[in-house]
């Protein structure tokens, strides 16, 4: 493989890896804006994470394409340490990303029974408006 192929690739995977690393950064800012009830830092930090996800995409495909430009990289140690690399950097990215997931689906269930509990009639509320009020409301007129 030439020396330009591998510097092409080895920049895309370190990019990669960077974008990788924000991922993991937006995940993390994303779970501490949900333990805080930060409705608008978490929402900020997903569409960033959007964001940077269209960038890793322009990455893997400019690396996809550099390494179909080379039939050499498949047999390249180099090249393969470094994707090996970048596999370790996706993963993390990854369980970062399942715990986002796994945090958010608790945060809608925690919020979705709040407001069924919200939504439920208050049996104490209605035995008080009952009592004071009485089984039949009393009107005054004053025509007759």
């Amino acid at each position: 493989m030439s020396t330009s192929r591998a510097d092409a690739i080895a920049s895309h995977v370190e990019a990669a890896k960077r974008i990788l690393a924000a991922l993991e950064e937006h995940a993390n800012t994303a779970m501490s804006a949900l333990e805080r009830d930060g409705g608008a830092a978490f929402f900020a930090a997903v569409d960033e994470r959007s964001r940077v996800l269209a960038e890793l995409d322009s990455v893997v495909e400019a690396l996809a394409h550099e390494r179909a430009m080379s039939d050499a990289a498949q047999d390249d140690p180099a090249t393969g340490a470094l994707l090996a690399d970048m596999a370790r950097a996706a993963a993390a990215a990854l369980e970062s990303h399942e715990q986002l997931v796994a945090q958010t689906r608790r945060e809608r269930d925690r919020l979705a029974a709040a407001m069924q509990r919200a939504n439920r009639p208050d049996s104490v509320a209605l035995q008080y408006a009952t009592a004071v009020v009485g089984p039949g409301a009393r009107t005054f007129s004053v025509t007759g």
